[in-house]
């Protein structure tokens, strides 16, 4: 299997359109690598591509759970390989598409190949840990793996206990297990493509996109899942945005409030995704404007 195009960047950074663009031009089908785009019914706040476009341009890996489904790298991984496969079968060219790079990484690079974990254990270690604080829990993380925490949210309460349950399972950080443990063969690509609009620009994108989401009906949408019976536990509503979605529904916070905070904390975001990126493998960096990179 081969993959024609990788296309990265952080959220806002115009990856959609670039590679609607680029697919459209080459006839290929595009594979999302985006953690958040896999749920069912939840659109606007994920940012997922227009309808209009979904049935213009053949994508994957969207709409594949709901709300309360958890999803793995390694479930992602095994998804992609079997679209990428159809799509070759189809005489088609592929691009992977999205912003979270542990998908993108598992998928070039290989997946590390972790012992069966002893689930007994696992669950207990979780159970003690569910009286703590997110805080508490990041600062733990920050003192036995900085390098892991870095890139992750303070309020990513799931990795974070994951990251904190490895170091305690396998007696290392995360970080350095990564790389001692045995991974499984990626897949051959042609070229790995990130668009960066620069600082400003993406902090202003990430600005006016927070204020189209929730002129749009974010709110709406989540009042519809909690109708529907998700849980505001969901594993979906760990996405960016949502718990501050959520308390604006519950009337805990004015719109105005919840808008900034979630501009907040998506520019935030955008920083540790670009920290990922550049750590990740070498890069060609464009500006989401240049049309320089179509004829790949």
């Amino acid at each position: 299997m081969h993959i024609d195009i990788v296309v990265v960047g952080p959220t806002a950074s115009g990856k959609t359109l670039w590679a609607s663009r680029w697919a459209r031009e080459n006839g290929a089908e595009i594979v999302s690598a985006d953690s958040r785009q896999i749920y069912r019914g939840m659109d606007i706040g994920t940012a997922k591509p227009d309808p209009s476009l979904l049935q213009e341009i053949p994508h994957h890996l969207i709409d594949v759970r709901n709300p309360d489904e958890s999803y793995s790298a390694g479930q992602f991984v095994r998804d992609a390989r079997e679209a990428i496969h159809g799509i070759r079968t189809r005489g088609n060219r592929v691009a992977v598409v999205g912003g979270t790079g542990l998908y993108i990484k598992a998928l070039l690079f290989g997946l590390i190949e972790l012992p069966r974990e002893d689930l007994v254990a696992r669950e207990s270690f979780l159970k003690e840990k569910e009286s703590c604080s997110s805080e508490f829990l990041y600062d733990a993380l920050l003192k036995c793996d900085p390098e892991r925490a870095k890139m992750l949210s303070p309020e990513d309460r799931y990795r974070i206990l994951r990251a904190l349950w490895l170091n305690e399972w396998m007696g290392m950080p995360p970080s350095r297990l990564y790389e001692t443990q045995k991974k499984d063969e990626g897949i051959s690509y042609g070229r790995l493509i990130g668009l960066d609009p620069g600082r400003e620009g993406l902090y202003g994108r990430i600005d006016r996109r927070v204020e189209q989401m929730m002129e749009s009906g974010w709110g709406d949408e989540v009042r519809r899942l909690l109708l529907e019976g998700f849980s505001p536990e969901s594993h979906g509503f760990r996405s960016l945005g949502y718990k501050e979605i959520l308390r604006y529904i519950l009337g805990e916070v004015e719109k105005d409030e919840a808008l900034k905070s979630i501009q907040q904390k998506t520019r935030q975001f955008a920083k540790r995704q670009m920290t990922w990126f550049r750590h990740m493998a070498p890069i060609e960096w464009f500006s989401p404007d240049s049309s320089r990179t179509t004829s790949v």
